[in-house]
């Protein structure tokens, strides 16, 4: 593999035979334990939304491999990243959400305040009195920042500040007004997939000919744009290539009302676009087909969704309509993709499922930018150990979540050496550069 990605670059990296050592990190157990250690105590990564710790004695439990991090809002309004366990006999302290005045052991009923500092031990005459000190006895604690309204951790305390490690993606991503959008609902599954192959599948748009071919009549995927931003990456389809059908289609795509049709139904279905957005497209249909033929049904819809955030008290006037169509797709080292959409989002993070590789946990953050003074509903969770469970995804995630256990299956054949990346895979190859980086250090 070649050196590491300049900020800003395409990382036109072509293998020249297959890339020995990568089917591996899908199916090794010994790998994923090399991650337990060198790559997730150190690294930067999601862990909640700050709507799941919005009030004093909220927290959230956050898993990574076979460690627990809790995430806790302190009667003083700071957030914590406390280790999750009694530092009498290592019992874990919280599990999954809630909110709570105190931080008590369910064993032998030791206490912690919500800031990590020790309240209480039971019969303290009958240990050492240095050995239980409040100093000796705080919970240890992550570094944690807050940044486009996700709460990351690092367990590693001398780590590089946040910012430092996304570099120019707050720019480009806070351009789309993530940090001013709310999170209303969080749907997760279990997919039968090692994490890095669930996180691959959303960060490159080669697939979408083979895995979303209902996708080919609304947007031409023959044009995208690629670049990494050091252990970053960032994919589009190139502006003004969403409402026409993909070159690969011939003369086969169909009338202008099929384009937008399709268009509003399957991105809509994916939550990528609001419901109203495509009510007022439909109910404006007869004035889209009267447009002049060099006025693509992209640039009608954009215009649909001006008008209708400007009804809803948001102005999205100064988003050109590539961004309010598909902006960039941001995949976070290691785990994290963030599609930018002007007005709403939806934001992906890949967890290991516990302490089995060969399955992850897929997170999908559905975020919506709100009006000034408009009632903001509480967040809804969901979750699912059968991601079959429910349709709720809509076509394209599904498409994808198919697809992904027979991937998993696939790297275990003794007939695939390893992957053979080419320009599309210049996402997957840097991720693969700075994981190794990491796992070198």
């Amino acid at each position: 593999m070649t050196a590491t990605a300049q900020p800003g670059t395409q990382r036109d990296y072509h293998s020249t035979g297959p890339e020995l050592g990568i089917r591996d990190r899908y199916t090794s157990a010994d790998f994923a334990r090399l991650e337990n250690e060198k790559l997730w105590p150190r690294v930067w990564q999601v862990a909640c939304r700050i709507e799941e710790v919005q009030n004093p004695g909220d927290f959230c439990e956050y898993q990574i491999g076979d460690q627990s991090i809790l995430i806790v809002r302190t009667e003083a309004g700071e957030i914590k990243a406390l280790h999750n366990v009694c530092q009498h006999r290592g019992m874990r302290l919280k599990d999954g959400r809630g909110s709570t005045r105190e931080i008590r052991c369910r064993s032998h009923s030791w206490c912690w305040n919500l800031d990590g500092s020790l309240k209480e031990v039971i019969d303290p005459q009958d240990f050492d009195q240095n050995a239980i000190s409040p100093q000796a006895l705080r919970l240890p604690e992550c570094k944690v920042e807050v940044w486009a309204g996700f709460v990351f951790i690092n367990m590693d305390q001398n780590a590089a500040p946040l910012h430092e490690f996304l570099g120019p993606v707050r720019e480009r991503v806070e351009h789309y007004g993530i940090h001013k959008m709310v999170c209303t609902r969080l749907r997760s599954a279990v997919v039968d997939c090692n994490w890095k192959l669930g996180h691959e599948a959303f960060i490159e748009t080669y697939h979408a000919v083979g895995t979303h071919p209902q996708a080919l009549r609304y947007l031409d995927d023959t044009g995208m744009i690629y670049e990494q931003h050091g252990d970053h990456g960032m994919h589009r389809i190139k502006p003004g290539n969403v409402g026409r059908p993909s070159a690969r289609l011939g003369d086969d795509v169909g009338d202008r009302k099929d384009i937008l049709l399709a268009l509003t139904a399957d991105l809509a279905e994916f939550d990528y676009y609001n419901e109203a957005d495509v009510e007022m497209a439909n109910a404006l249909l007869d004035t889209a087909m009267a447009l002049p033929e060099d006025v693509s049904m992209g640039t009608f819809f954009a215009d649909v969704r001006r008008q209708q955030a400007k009804a809803e008290g948001i102005d999205l006037s100064g988003f050109d309509d590539s961004e309010l169509l598909a902006g960039e797709l941001w995949n976070i080292f290691p785990n994290f993709t963030i599609p930018c959409n002007a007005g709403n989002a939806l934001i992906l993070r890949f967890t290991p499922n516990g302490l089995n590789h060969e399955q992850c946990i897929i997170d999908i953050y559905y975020m919506k930018l709100f009006a000034d003074g408009a009632e903001r509903p509480p967040m809804e969770f969901e979750f699912y150990e059968d991601w079959r469970d429910t349709k709720a995804w809509g076509t394209v995630a599904m498409q994808d979540f198919t697809n992904l256990p027979f991937w998993q299956r696939g790297v275990h054949s003794r007939g695939f050496r390893g992957p053979l990346w080419g320009r599309p895979d210049g996402n997957v190859s840097n991720l693969h550069r700075a994981l190794s980086e990491y796992l070198a250090k």
